[in-house]
């Protein structure tokens, strides 16, 4: 198996990547992908251009010999991604979270800010 396998692979592992979102994301079939991630079909330039840009790194990165992902390491919080292109309704309920959160951190910011001018610090109230 290549190193530039081995390391996607370990990659994907510590950043606990499906290859389900490496199939959505590049397009190729599942069972192309899994042959080719588990070294039973060869590996092409584009393909290797295709699946590293899907994890956000260019064929380079993940050629290298030292790499070590141990600092990768999943921590145990959960993360939301979504990979394709999303619908008109979709991307209105997505601005619409985003609005909230922000309303969500005035409040949050102008509590901080009251609590400091009275002088009262948030655990004692």
């Amino acid at each position: 198996m290549s190193n530039f396998i081995k390391n996607i692979n370990a990659y994907m592992s510590a950043k606990k990547i499906k290859n389900n979102y490496i199939s959505v994301k590049t397009g190729y079939d599942a069972s192309k992908l899994s042959r080719i991630l588990n070294g039973k079909q060869p590996i092409t330039e584009p393909e290797m251009k295709e699946i590293s840009g899907a994890l956000g790194h260019d064929c380079l990165y993940f050629m290298k010999d030292d790499l070590d992902f141990s600092s990768l390491e999943y921590n145990g919080t959960s993360a939301l991604c979504y990979a394709g292109n999303p619908t008109e309704t979709q991307m209105a309920t997505v601005r619409k979270l985003i609005d909230l959160s922000k309303k969500m951190e005035s409040i949050i910011n102008a509590s901080s800010d009251f609590y400091e001018i009275v002088g009262v610090c948030e655990d004692e109230s």
